[in-house]
């Protein structure tokens, strides 16, 4: 992408990958795919040389850190596992950062923790972007998901504030969310308007903006300028179509590990609340402009599909962004591919036609 340096070796790019991609998602109950073959580890023909070049390195190590992955059971299970994930991705994420030449520093707002990424030669440019971070509810922190604000970063020019939520299951959903809007409500007591803040947020994330928008909607406060979505998590049912013909597809999505930090977020008899699975929201009422992008290979598209669809059918603006062959959040690994180079040109251009910025 366009002022993305990036000089080191294949070597760098897929061991830094392998800590952002992760391995935790399981079908539906409903899903049926015993019999199913496995496509985790095929590589589509009809991507770009460089795309396949990444799948090639990342496959076999990913396939092979999916049979270590353990279930947790308790909250000593959840927070060890945490503490192995985040110390990982913390020390992996590290290199990128320096090669990136970002700026990275943590701060708090509306008493909630957020790391501010700035890029090189940052000029304000009267907008600003909140982050919402993935990890199944359960991993990653603001810190070591920080690759994705370093390259959003870098290929917008913006001021990034990343949210440090408190993952599940020591933060649940009334929680997380509430974090998110404290985070918007401090954003605009700095002096932004409304329509010159965005936010974006990937697969677990992908859920958290927009059940957070809903949340601040409905309590009267004004809605951001623009949400982009990135292989979004929007019914914790799990009960999409692609849930089940994707299950055995997906290489990043691993069929035994989601329900657990599903369950640690929000109690099933809350999944169809839209705080928690956004898709049930009432989109008539008002929802930002929303980019959604998402990939063919991927176990989640069917959330892309529906959240796309119930937006527009509201008479909101969507627009649903597909790349061939690509799996969850591609946009962080697939360095300097065609791929990665088209999704954020999209993300660029989008947050210039949507956010407006604040004159100071």
């Amino acid at each position: 992408m366009s002022g993305i340096r990036c000089r080191r070796s294949i070597g760098l790019i897929a061991v830094i990958a392998v800590s952002l991609w992760p391995a935790y998602a399981q079908p539906g109950k409903d899903a049926t795919v015993t019999n199913a073959p496995d496509l985790r580890d095929s590589i589509p023909q009809t991507i770009s040389p460089e795309a396949r070049a990444i799948y090639q390195k990342l496959l076999p190590v990913v396939a092979a850190r999916r049979g270590q992955q353990k279930i947790p059971q308790t909250l000593a299970d959840f927070d060890a596992n945490y503490a192995e994930v985040q110390a990982r991705a913390v020390a992996q994420t590290a290199p990128l950062l320096k090669m990136l030449g970002v700026t990275v520093t943590d701060m708090r707002l509306g008493d909630v923790g957020v790391l501010e990424t700035r890029p090189p030669n940052y000029q304000d440019d009267g907008t600003v972007l909140i982050r919402v971070h993935g990890g199944g509810f359960v991993q990653d922190s603001a810190r070591s998901s920080a690759a994705g604000d370093a390259l959003m970063a870098i290929s917008t020019g913006k001021r990034i504030l990343s949210v440090d939520y408190t993952v599940a299951p020591r933060g649940k959903w009334p929680l997380v969310t509430d974090q998110v809007i404290a985070v918007y409500k401090a954003v605009l007591a700095q002096g932004y308007q409304p329509q010159s803040v965005g936010f974006f947020g990937d697969s677990a994330g992908g859920n958290i903006v927009p059940a957070s928008i809903l949340k601040l909607r409905d309590k009267g406060m004004p809605l951001p300028g623009a949400v982009v979505l990135l292989s979004p998590c929007v019914d914790l049912h799990l009960n999409g179509d692609t849930e089940t013909t994707l299950a055995n597809a997906d290489p990043a999505l691993d069929a035994e590990h989601v329900v657990p930090g599903l369950k640690a977020y929000a109690d099933p008899a809350d999944w169809n609340n839209p705080y928690v699975s956004p898709i049930y929201g009432d989109f008539k009422k008002g929802f930002p402009p929303l980019l959604i992008q998402v990939g063919t290979k991927e176990f989640l598209l069917s959330d892309s599909v529906r959240l796309y669809q119930a937006v527009k059918v509201a008479g909101g603006t969507a627009e649903l962004d597909v790349y061939e062959g690509m799996t969850h959040v591609f946009q962080s690994y697939m360095m300097n591919t065609p791929e990665q180079k088209a999704a954020y040109a999209e993300m660029k251009s989008f947050w210039a036609r949507n956010l407006h910025p604040t004159k100071r």
